[in-house]
Order: structure tokens, then sequence, then C-alpha cells
């Protein structure tokens, strides 16, 4: 078994952890560590009573992780907090995405859950007056790069981020949940209209239960490269579909929704995996093809906490999916324009880099 096999074993099961040896509960954690799960991990443990069982050394680096994970929550519900400050007296709702909504609504899945930044939804519409607002309350275009600018504002599904001119957290503003050149392009008015207030914050929004599902698995199983956050992303999805999935007629109205926005394939791939890898209770749904299920397998797990021990085909897998993401992204010409620039632009770096610029 694999150390990330082992990883999610240990996450679904504490008690399996006793079983392994010193040394590999020491590789256990790096492996953690390197994707972000020691929070997760930490708070399965607790809630098994095992935490005391652990070797010390084992015992605090669990224990930092969480200390990392609970601080960057209560930073993020704090400028959630801000935000709602920062739209009163609009019309603008805060409708809150992915790990901010976790955490907001309480999830379970949300426990340990590293965090990074904030992601808002709002009608495209509305961007200008929300930029407006934000800025006054010290909120900065994070690029001022032209090229960077037109890339977001006209090709993508959100704007240029944001940054607090006195705080590190980063704001990500979306008026969709695909970019605008993409394949799929899912009605944003439709997840708007079933939005959802908080109970007792009626400025404070989240996404409908099957949209947070269908945004989840988009941003995984279609726009992802499957990079350092695959992981995450794919424990979110078995989470949120443990949390809501036994709720009566949940998976009809998944598969209702995923095909008034024209998401059943990947959400299809995102069921296949689930149940391979986290053994989910989930409906039945299709197996991709081979190539994707081979791909996708390699990349989503990374074997060892050194990228450099990967060995060649989990780069190559890597590869064919950042290619694959950018492929589903942008028409063909505008790729290629893209990927040009980007090139460019890393090799002006390098030199600059070299000279000591």
């Amino acid at each position: 078994m694999t150390g990330a096999a082992t990883l999610l074993v240990v996450l679904r099961q504490p008690e399996r952890l006793a079983l392994l040896s010193p040394p590999e509960q020491e590789f256990l954690l790096r492996l953690a560590r390197r994707v972000g799960m020691l929070g997760p991990l930490h708070h399965g443990l607790e809630r098994a009573g095992l935490l005391a069982t652990l070797p010390a050394p084992i015992r605090d680096g669990l224990e930092g992780g969480r200390v990392v994970a609970d601080s960057r929550e209560r930073s993020i519900l704090w400028e959630v907090d801000r935000l709602e400050r920062a739209f009163f007296g609009t019309r603008l709702p805060v409708i809150l995405l992915k790990g901010a909504a976790y955490a907001a609504l309480g999830l379970p899945l949300a426990r340990g859950r590293l965090m990074a930044d904030i992601d808002i939804l709002l009608p495209r519409a509305d961007l200008p007056l929300a930029e407006r607002e934000l800025r006054k309350h010290g909120w900065l275009t994070a690029t001022t790069d032209p090229y960077d600018q037109h890339y977001y504002r006209e090709w993508m599904h959100e704007l240029p981020p944001m940054r607090h001119c006195h705080r590190p957290t980063e704001l990500d503003i979306h008026h969709a949940i695909l970019p605008r050149t993409g394949r799929l392009q899912p009605d944003s008015a439709l997840l708007l209209q079933e939005a959802i207030p908080l109970p007792g914050r009626p400025e404070v929004w989240t996404l409908a239960p099957v949209d947070m599902v269908l945004h989840a698995v988009v941003q995984l199983f279609h726009d992802s490269d499957f990079g350092a956050n695959a992981l995450r992303d794919l424990l979110d999805l078995d989470g949120l579909l443990r949390h809501y999935g036994p709720t009566p007629g949940f998976g009809d109205r998944l598969w209702a929704r995923s095909r008034a926005l024209h998401l059943t394939a990947p959400l299809h791939a995102a069921l296949y995996f689930l149940q391979r890898f986290c053994q989910t209770p989930v409906p039945e749904h299709a197996r991709p093809g081979w190539l994707m299920r081979g791909l996708i397998t390699l990349a989503m797990l990374p074997d060892h906490p050194d990228p450099r021990r990967d060995g060649m085909p989990v780069r190559l897998a890597r590869w064919c999916l950042y290619v694959r993401s950018h492929w589903l992204r942008m028409p063909p010409g505008l790729l290629l324009t893209h990927l040009t620039r980007k090139g460019l632009r890393r090799w002006r770096q390098h030199v600059w880099h070299r000279r000591g610029v």
C-alpha cells in the first residue's frame, strides 16, 4: 500500500495509525504535511481518543498542524465579517464558495482544513460596484500587469485576485464557476437563484448543497491540473457527500442539477474516483475512459513527500492533466497565445534571476 493510500485509510480509520511502526508514522506525518492534511488527521485522532497513545514527536507535529489550520480558519471567518461590513448598505450579498463556505456552515469537513484564501460569487453586473466598495476598505488588486488584467477580466470566471493592504488574506471574486472561454458554461444565474443565507446572517450566503458539490466537482475534475491541493479537494467532495448525501432525495436532485448545468460528465468522473479512493457511498455512475483513469490515478495521490521521488510516470501524468486543464479552459488559438506569453515571461524571469536583476 502506498503512503498516500495509507493516509486515506488512516483519515477514515484513525485507529489504523497505531498499527504502523514509528518510521511509518513519521513518514505519514511528512506526507500529511505536504498535502495539507495534518489538521484533519489530528481531529480524527482526537475524536477517537488516540492522540495520547502516539510518540511525542508525532503528537507535537499533528498539534502544530491543527494550530495552524485553526488559526487560518479564524482568520478566514474574520475576513468574512470584514466583507460583510464592506458591502453593508449595498445590495451585494457575500456568497461564499469552497473553504470559507464550509467553515461558515460549520461542516465536519472544515475541521482542520487548511484554508488559504476566500472565494465569493457575485453577478457579473455587480463586479464594478463590489470592486469600488472593497477598495474603500483596503482591498487592492494583487497584479497590475496589463495582460494579467485582460486575462482575468475578459477570459476567466473571476476578477484578478485582491489582497488587503494590511493583511495577507487573498480574495477571489467569481462571477461563474468555470472560465468564460471554457468548454463547459454552467449558468451562474441558476446558482445565484438557489443560494441560501446563513441562519441569522442575511448578508452572508452559500450555494445550495447540490451546487456546492457540483462546484467542487468541476474544480477538481474539469478545471484542475491535479496539483498540490488535489487530495484535499477530493476529501472535500467526500465530506460533502457524506454530510449531505443521506438527505432524502439528495442523489436525485444532484443528478437533475448536473443535467441543468451540463455537468454530468465531470460528476460521473468524480463519483468513480471518490468510490475508488475514499469508499464514499455514491449513486451509480459511469466509469471514465481508461486513459483518464490511469492519469488521475497516478496524479491524484503523491507517493512520496519528496517531489523528486514521485518518478517519471507521475510527473508525466501531471503534465498531461495540466495540458488538459488548459485545453478545456480555452479554444486552441487563445490557448497557444496564452501559453506562449507565459513561456516568454518565465524565460525572462529566469534570465533576470541569473543576471541578479
